[in-house]
């Protein structure tokens, strides 16, 4: 029992630390988009602004799914929640293969700080993928 209770606890350190980053890059991508982000593209052409703005909203679609599924875990680790509704269809990660994915931009055609954010919201979705994977085998262990 020892052991669950420490995989317990190293999952909720986990979803703490992994919340903190995602708040965090999810505030830079704002003032990106709202921002730098305005000035990078205004010399490009039309279609290039459109890839550009396809790989923000990846971005921004990224850090939505996985908040979305920090907060599902934090409620269930707080007594929010129950299991079940955990695991329900809207409580899942948003697609892999759409947020895994490294878009059709290549990385030169694309302004810097957007890969930094596309390179980090990508490492920070695939983690929480594994972490996924690991609290369903948690849970099923202390189910």
């Amino acid at each position: 029992m020892g052991t669950l209770l420490t995989l317990h606890n190293q999952f909720e350190k986990f979803i703490e630390r992994t919340y903190d980053e995602t708040i965090q890059l999810l505030e830079e991508a704002i003032d990106y988009c709202t921002h730098e982000g305005k000035e990078n593209v205004q010399d490009l052409e039309p279609v290039d602004k459109l890839r550009i703005a396809g790989e923000k909203m990846r971005v921004t679609a990224r850090l939505s799914g996985i908040m979305a599924w920090l907060l599902v875990q934090k409620a269930l680790v707080n007594g929010e929640i129950s299991l079940d509704q955990a695991r329900s269809e809207p409580s899942q990660l948003d697609p892999f293969d759409v947020c895994i994915s490294e878009g059709q931009m290549g990385k030169k055609d694309c302004p810097e700080p957007l890969v930094r954010m596309l390179d980090r919201s990508r490492d920070l979705y695939g983690r929480v993928v594994k972490m996924d994977m690991m609290a369903m085998r948690l849970y099923a262990k202390s189910a």
